[in-house]
């Protein structure tokens, strides 16, 4: 047989109208149609994630007057390796119209931080044995031992409900177009950067209700199914986030993408694609300015810088949220379906993204809106300061080692890898 038939015969064969099942992200589960009264599925998936970073400082002391240029000062490096496991639950309520909820179980949540090289406790300008040329530190351990910290435990819980307003199933005249709600609620025990201070271990709660509304489209071509997506998420603080200050930043994004299906039997339920996926999400700032409200996040270093309004005279025992810049992430996907049966589906794949060079810390002064020259601190800290300092509230709510202008950290060089695997049962 000569070379060139066998892949022609093939390519013809991929190429032939044959019918079709929908790409998974736009699949949307049913009940009360026809013979098929219910659908549930049950899912069990597994992530690692890998966030590798580089911590800069600005420049303000190495700076020469009249030099237009003033590059940061690499100082650390940031690796936070994440193992979460996943269970979902996915029912139809009616056609097409689908309700979900995801429990995260946060296995380990270990973030560390390590010297550049070239960068020692006597030449940083973020921590010095005896930091003599500097007023103090703005770490609170050093970073030649490699310090870390760890988190764990039940994350906050996701419900979503998801319609497919057309559904190209039903009639192949139209695309899928789906519609939906996801909403995060504040389970888990809230993540405070306190609780990881003298090496114990945190929460993982981020204290949000979290409303995303999104949009999904896609149409099949034969062998190829495109789809694109479009999302926003609007973060309001809870009861028990408000009080320790957390904030979370708003985000939104869209995604594009390409199911490839090589292979399928749609009678058997018998499927493997190849899911090829691009995202793009913008993430906004996040103030520090003194009232609870406005606090801050637990970003890269917030577990390892120095604490503004603790005990003045120890305050490498303590730690706080920290302002954050906005910032974009790019992200690439490899996936892979399986479905060997009706009932039975596997999926895993691969991620790569970048987030953009963004501020980690930069509070404003404290926020005297009550114009009663008192700061107004997060609640469950306001009574501890009093307590240090009774006759002066009135503090910047920040600390000028790393808050001010010319004394800025940055995160810089930042890739995540992740990979997941994830197995489903229909029923």
């Amino acid at each position: 047989m000569k070379r060139w038939l066998v892949p022609t015969l093939l390519l013809v064969g991929l190429l032939l109208p044959r019918p079709a099942l929908p790409a998974e992200v736009t699949e949307v589960l049913d009940a009360a149609d026809g013979d098929d009264p219910i659908d549930i599925n049950l899912n069990v998936g597994f992530r690692s994630i890998l966030n590798r970073s580089k911590i800069t400082h600005e420049t303000k002391w190495l700076w020469v007057p009249g030099d237009p240029e003033r590059p940061d000062f690499n100082e650390l490096r940031f690796e936070q390796q994440t193992y979460v496991m996943d269970y979902t639950f996915q029912i139809g309520l009616y056609h097409d119209v689908e309700l979900y909820a995801n429990l995260p179980w946060i296995i380990q949540d270990k973030r560390s931080i390590t010297w550049v090289s070239g960068v020692t406790n006597t030449t940083s300008t973020l921590y010095q044995l005896n930091p003599t040329d500097y007023p103090e530190n703005a770490l609170a351990m050093d970073p030649t031992d490699n310090p870390s910290t760890e988190r764990s435990g039940i994350g906050d819980i996701q419900l979503g409900l998801k319609w497919a307003v057309f559904n190209d199933e039903r009639d192949d005249t139209k695309s899928v177009w789906i519609i939906g709600l996801d909403y995060t609620i504040p389970s888990g025990k809230l993540a405070k950067p306190i609780e990881v201070a003298g090496g114990k271990e945190g929460s993982v709660g981020l204290g949000q209700h979290v409303l995303t509304p999104f949009m999904l489209f896609s149409r099949r071509y034969k062998v190829l199914d495109p789809y694109i997506g479009l999302h926003g998420s609007i973060p309001i603080q809870g009861r028990e986030a408000r009080n320790a200050g957390l904030k979370s930043p708003y985000w939104g994004g869209f995604l594009v993408g390409l199911e490839i299906v090589p292979w399928e039997k749609r009678d058997k339920h018998q499927k493997f694609a190849i899911d090829l996926r691009l995202t793009t999400d913008f993430f906004s700032e996040v103030q520090s300015q003194g009232r609870s409200k406005e606090r801050g996040y637990v970003n890269e270093m917030s577990d390892f810088l120095v604490c503004t309004y603790c005990d003045p005279q120890n305050p490498e025992a303590h730690r706080q949220l920290q302002a954050m810049g906005n910032y974009a992430q790019f992200g690439l996907h490899l996936g892979f379906i399986i479905r060997a049966a009706e009932f039975v589906r596997l999926r895993f794949g691969v991620s790569l993204a970048h987030n953009t060079e963004h501020f980690l810390t930069g509070a404003d002064e404290c926020d005297d809106k009550d114009d009663n020259n008192i700061c107004e601190y997060p609640e469950d800290i306001e009574n501890l300061y009093r307590s240090i300092i009774p006759d002066d509230l009135n503090k910047p709510n920040k600390r000028t080692i790393y808050d001010d202008p010319g004394n800025r950290l940055r995160v810089e060089e930042t890739t995540i890898f992740t990979w997941w695997v994830t197995g489903m049962l229909t029923f």
